[in-house]
């Protein structure tokens, strides 16, 4: 059974439109790459327009992996392919989805920012969605793993976007 997740941040940003500019920002990226400890981010395809816009990335992590999972994983090192789609049919809404190279692609991330005026000069993130891990007896533990580091980690990308946003004004 998938295990679902939801964090929630309230940025200092101008608008919505600050923040869904940030996620398909380049150096924005980059940026957070660094907190995340993640390299080699190679754009695998970009679509931008005035109604939609779309960009997947091939990325790795630079922490090796436990010598347990290695056999389960290419090189030695986790790549993950992501990617964030934005319709203007729903300008308030960044659906996003990872999926870890990993076991023939039975792990996946699917998930979605809702964004939304909290305030003046402040935008509140809802980012939820599922985990899934088609694995036979291990799955479950997995799911809640994922789930875990992102608990650890979504602070410090928060953080991490909210220092670019503060860069940007």
């Amino acid at each position: 059974m998938p295990t679902q997740f939801r964090f929630e941040h309230v940025f200092r940003a101008p608008s919505v439109r600050a923040l869904v500019d940030a996620y398909f920002d380049n150096d924005h990226s980059l940026f957070q790459d660094k907190v995340a400890q993640l390299i080699d981010r190679v754009v695998v395809e970009a679509t931008d327009s005035e109604s939609a816009r779309k960009v997947s990335w091939r990325v790795a992590s630079s922490r090796p992996l436990p010598v347990i999972a290695r056999p389960f994983v290419a090189g030695g090192r986790l790549s993950f392919q992501e990617s964030m789609t934005w319709d203007a049919r729903t300008p308030d809404r960044v659906d996003t989805t990872i999926s870890p190279e990993i076991l023939g692609g039975r792990v996946q991330i699917t998930g979605a920012y809702q964004l939304a005026m909290a305030g003046e000069g402040q935008v509140r993130r809802v980012y939820e969605g599922t985990i899934t891990a088609a694995l036979r007896l291990v799955g479950g533990r997995t799911e809640r793993g994922i789930h875990e580091a992102f608990g650890e980690q979504m602070p410090a990308m928060a953080d991490c976007t909210q220092r670019w946003l503060d860069g940007k004004r």
